[in-house]
């Protein structure tokens, strides 16, 4: 039902994701909907707990065979771009919900919970090797944070004068020592 419920987001944007939706289009009956879920904020934290592991798997993956730390980073800041710009629900969500994802990456004090950037953070943090903590400055956390805020403000703003391959050797600068 994740799934679906990506696919939907992708088709008629989160605004209008419900359980009832999700239910009809996978087949199941709303009160199993119901019962997986509980509600529609379960339902969208469970989406975007399969799209952080998705992206995670994908993270891993674009760099996977690569032994220079400095080429692994800019591949996976590279593939992250790439990622992003080829993510329907996502790209449908930026076009004509773009508060919805603002407000995922927004950090309000009292909220209750963590950004969408400290979410991707943390998955990271989980998959860092060694020789990555060892040279990501000025420490493992802050660095890999600059890229992911690096990653969502060319997200959020896509027009550039900088190709991928660029934004990615200047995170590569600005992190690698």
């Amino acid at each position: 039902m994740v799934e679906v419920g990506v696919a939907l987001v992708s088709r008629f944007g989160a605004k209008a994701l419900s359980l009832t939706s999700v239910a009809r289009h996978a087949g199941v009956a709303r009160a199993t909907a119901y019962r997986m879920f509980g509600g529609r904020e379960a339902l969208v934290s469970a989406i975007v707990s399969h799209e952080r592991e998705r992206l995670r798997v994908e993270l891993t993956g674009w760099a996977a065979d690569e032994p220079d730390v400095a080429e692994r980073v800019r591949k996976r800041v590279i593939g992250s771009l790439g990622y992003i710009r080829d993510h329907q629900a996502l790209q449908y969500v930026l076009r004509n919900e773009p508060e919805e994802v603002v407000r995922s990456l927004v950090t309000v004090e009292g909220a209750g919970g963590p950004s969408l950037i400290d979410l991707i953070v943390d998955s990271a943090m989980e998959d860092i090797t060694d020789d990555e903590a060892a040279v990501i400055h000025p420490n493992p956390r802050a660095g890999i944070e600059y890229m992911v805020r690096t990653v969502y403000s060319c997200m959020l703003v896509p027009s550039s004068s900088m190709s991928d391959e660029e934004i990615a050797d200047m995170v590569v600068r600005a992190v690698i020592r």
